[in-house]
């Protein structure tokens, strides 16, 4: 049996109903766990207590726009796991992370309720959506139709205007633009918080710190949106560690090393104060300030020298 007092996350709501409590729903998307995004995990928290129920935040995995043309998804903005750790970080204690397909695509809103919520065993005891949340074969299900099906039922439904920010509504989309523009105050206001770029430690090409005398730790990223290349003062928490680390970040196709080599983008931190192998660990990355665009040089020679001129300039914009 599933325990109140821990972090779960299961893939259909049924799998909470060995809770034997009143269970209250919120859906969403939740990319980027942004500002508008918060205020309705508030309401959803405030909407159970009200009806001494336990907040289950239902979110779709992966995003129904990977799922219906994968080379017009949008990058994430954090890997599924950051993004739970946000959510975690919320106060929530359970998540429904909910497989998404096309035969999930084909049922309607009323078909996707009554499948999934509306049934025997699951103690629903409402919902909490934001007004722009759409549902259903089509997205033909909105917060005014959620609220006419569950009202059937007596259950509550509430709908979290959305949250207007410098005039305009916060999304998703504008905390994308402000990444992509390296504006990184204004994508921290967007989010409540300092963006990050998350990922594990990986093998990479192995020159850094043998030509370049700058070992780098080498992060994945696929199918993460990244800021314009280039190098940049940067901060990174490593997990299991305290305090945070400054050094400088790169991220580049790395064209002076990798001449005939493929174009893949590299994300590359070098730590001024770390010692040690971080394959295999977890890296949480803040850009800072952007120092310069990601360029060829002549001779590794020549781009050795560069590098050590950003060092010095990073730790003058870092002190």
């Amino acid at each position: 049996m599933l325990m109140s007092t821990a972090f779960h996350t299961v893939s259909y709501p049924i799998e909470l109903a060995a809770l034997a409590k009143p269970l209250v729903f919120a859906f969403g998307v939740f990319e980027g766990v942004h500002v508008g995004h918060q205020r309705v995990v508030a309401a959803l928290q405030a909407l159970a207590q009200q009806h001494q129920a336990l907040p289950v935040l239902v979110f779709f995995y992966p995003s129904p726009k990977a799922v219906f043309d994968p080379t017009q998804a949008a990058k994430l903005i954090y890997p599924l796991a950051e993004k739970q750790r946000l959510l975690q970080q919320l106060g929530l204690s359970y998540l429904v992370r909910f497989p998404f397909d096309l035969q999930l695509a084909c049922l309607s809103p009323e078909e996707f309720l009554q499948k999934y919520f509306f049934i025997d065993g699951l103690p629903c005891a409402g919902f909490c959506v934001g007004d722009d949340w759409r549902f259903g074969h089509r997205n033909s299900g909105d917060a005014a139709l959620l609220s006419e099906l569950a009202g059937v039922r007596g259950l509550p439904v509430h709908v979290v205007p959305a949250y207007i920010q410098d005039g305009a509504v916060v999304s998703s989309t504008r905390v994308r633009d402000a990444i992509e523009q390296g504006d990184f105050a204004r994508a921290a206001a967007l989010l409540g918080r300092p963006w990050n770029i998350c990922g594990e430690v990986v093998s990479g090409l192995g020159v850094a710190g043998s030509k370049l005398s700058c070992p780098t730790a080498n992060i994945y990223t696929e199918d993460l949106l990244l800021p314009p290349w280039g190098v940049y003062a940067a901060k990174a928490e490593i997990q299991g560690h305290d305090g945070l680390f400054k050094g400088i970040l790169y991220i580049g196709n790395a064209p002076t090393i990798r001449q005939n080599g493929p174009p893949e983008v590299m994300v590359e931190m070098h730590l001024f104060d770390f010692d040690g192998d971080l394959r295999g660990q977890y890296l949480r990355i803040e850009p800072v300030k952007y120092l310069r665009q990601s360029m060829k040089f002549h001779s590794p020679g020549l781009l050795s020298a560069q590098v050590h001129k950003d060092l010095a300039e990073a730790k003058v914009a870092l002190k």
